[in-house]
């Protein structure tokens, strides 16, 4: 009789994707995840942490005020994130602050996502969809990186209609993240996603690349 073998599956590579509010990253991520690729939102987690941890919302209204608080019968069941945004978006030593609280734990969520998704060996890669990826150092466990661009006008008005918030409001949030030119220089690949840019053959193009680095023969056509 066979022994169950209790080693465990070998990690996919780890693509990691990136880019400024309003680029298009998940847009990307979302092409990616139709061509068999698990994708890991690190912003989405980021947003789910608070309803599920105390700790972190009380550090949240106790840094940043009452008002940062979401209250039902006097008790802290989430947080106010456009009241949080207000302020950390206006203030850099504020956003590093929040974010040495969010990065430990969103990282901590990945490691243990991406050990279930290795279990599926069919997947060529994972990808790990991060705002700040290049900033937060994370991409250095990448196996490569994506960079997503779009001209900033347009990505002002892309996020300002989904996040229902003032065009000048994302422009702030632009000015506190890294630049097109700054991203660059760290990624592997670069997606121009403006409406005149071909965007599934440019992801098809850099799936495909990846697949023959990492020894995949798993193609799309473009």
């Amino acid at each position: 009789m066979g022994v169950l073998s209790t080693k465990k599956p070998e990690l996919l590579p780890v693509v990691g994707i990136t880019g400024g509010i309003g680029s298009g990253k998940s847009l990307v991520s979302a092409i990616f995840s139709s061509m068999n690729v698990p994708t890991f939102n690190a912003d989405e987690v980021a947003k789910g942490l608070y309803p599920s941890d105390l700790e972190l919302r009380k550090w949240v209204v106790d840094q940043f005020g009452t008002d940062c608080g979401r209250w039902k019968e006097g008790k802290l069941v989430d947080v106010n994130r456009a009241a949080l945004a207000r302020i950390v978006f206006d203030d850099s030593s504020a956003l590093a602050l929040l974010n040495a609280q969010i990065h430990p734990r969103v990282g901590t969520a990945f490691r243990h996502w991406h050990s279930a998704q290795s279990t599926n060996q069919q997947s060529p890669f994972v990808l790990r969809e991060a705002a700040i990826l290049l900033e937060s150092d994370s991409y250095r466990d990448c196996h490569a990186v994506i960079a997503v661009e779009a001209p900033i006008a347009l990505r002002a008005q892309r996020a300002a209609v989904r996040l229902g918030i003032s065009v000048h409001e994302v422009e702030n949030r632009i000015r506190m993240q890294w630049t097109d030119e700054e991203r660059r220089k760290k990624a592997d690949f670069i997606l121009h996603n403006a409406p005149e840019d071909a965007l599934l053959n440019q992801v098809i193009q850099v799936h495909n690349q990846i697949c023959e680095s990492i020894g995949k023969d798993i193609r799309f056509d473009s």
